[in-house]
């Protein structure tokens, strides 16, 4: 029998409110942790004040030691492997928990770890040394034990320790250590945790006399060109709006006037770096990008990738997250009729708080 407990009876001293009850995609940051856990460990055991979908609830200690404690005398007897969790690692992957607790079942323990990535110095006594990093790396939770393994050394070891691998090295001498996740990071402060806004935009712009048109940045040979003030390139004009909605800024009409010359043919991909720039003064960056571009005719399928590949460099992000995609409206309406091109855009922005 596989069992969790889920540490959640801390301060939130450093975060400045109760990071447990922050929401993500509308859900708890806690219900998030519990729900990594459903489906692969059998029962589920959160230690502190909040209810949660899935979970039962124990008292917190004063202390992280006592929380555990508390939680593992509400443990099923016929548990076998026990893993103890942070309440505040909501993005830890189900197939990460999958495998700690394989790992725990062949070798009696399995604790995240990743390698220190950054120069590591040392201050003691206000005296500063530089250490290799190298020779260090950091934990993460959930940590997984043999159950009656982890039981025993807690009742052997009463003091505090900063965690259950620690705990478990003082008592066995031994731990196992399996690749842990960036992702799965531990909400401390408030600058942790992401937000995300989303954007949409469409634009529409009729065909005239001319020679070809721009789309995405790219010339597509033509009979007709597209009509505006600037260079009238639609799926540029979509996107931009895209990003100034999620960003919470004005339009992309009220930003860049059809009165002002200023912006007569202007690039379009060059109205998108500024839309870009006034999301970043925000802080909030571009994650991914769908568009779709509504047009009978002519063929846009072979510039896509292209499309892609020129946006994806303006808006600061790898080509693979710019997604577009083409359709018609089957000959029906000013668009099926080959009158002009259309465009909708969906943005998915992040900020650090």
């Amino acid at each position: 029998m596989k069992s969790v407990i889920i540490v959640a009876g801390g301060a939130s001293k450093r975060f400045g409110k109760n990071k447990l009850k922050e929401e993500i995609f509308d859900k708890s940051v806690l219900q998030h942790s519990v729900d990594a856990f459903l489906g692969i460990a059998d029962e589920i055991i959160v230690v502190g004040k909040y209810s949660v979908c899935g979970a039962k609830c124990v008292k917190a200690g004063s202390t992280r030691n006592k929380s555990v404690r508390n939680g593992v005398k509400a443990v099923s007897p016929q548990c076998t492997l026990l893993a103890i969790h942070d309440g505040a690692r909501p993005f830890v992957s189900r197939s990460l928990v999958q495998k700690l607790f394989d790992e725990a079942q062949k070798f009696g323990s399995a604790v995240p770890c990743l390698p220190v990535t950054d120069t590591l110095w040392e201050n003691t006594d206000g005296v500063a040394q530089r250490r290799e990093r190298n020779n260090f790396f950091t934990v993460q939770t959930p940590q997984v034990f043999h159950y009656e393994k982890l039981v025993c050394a807690l009742q052997n070891f009463p003091k505090d320790f900063p965690d259950e691998s620690t705990l478990f090295s003082q008592a066995y001498g031994e731990v196992h250590f399996v690749e842990g996740e960036r992702s799965n990071r531990k909400l401390t402060v408030a600058q942790d945790l992401p937000v995300y806004r989303i954007g949409n935009g469409f634009d529409v712009h009729a065909f005239g006399e001319g020679n070809g048109f721009v789309l995405g940045g790219v010339h597509i040979p033509f009979d007709k060109k597209l009509l505006g003030h600037s260079d009238a390139d639609v799926l540029c004009h979509a996107i931009c709006d895209a990003v100034l909605s999620a960003s919470g800024n004005k339009d992309i009409g009220w930003q860049f006037p059809d009165t002002d010359d200023a912006y007569l043919g202007a690039d379009s991909m060059k109205l998108l770096e500024q839309c870009v720039a006034l999301a970043e003064k925000s802080d909030f960056c571009v994650e991914n990008v769908s568009a779709v571009v509504i047009c009978q005719r002519p063929k846009i399928a072979p510039y896509l990738d292209e499309m892609a590949q020129k946006l994806a460099t303006v808006l600061k992000i790898a080509s693979s997250c710019v997604n577009i995609s083409a359709t018609t409206t089957e000959k029906l309406g000013a668009l099926g009729n080959g009158d002009g091109i259309a465009c909708q855009a969906t943005v998915l922005l992040s900020q650090k708080l």
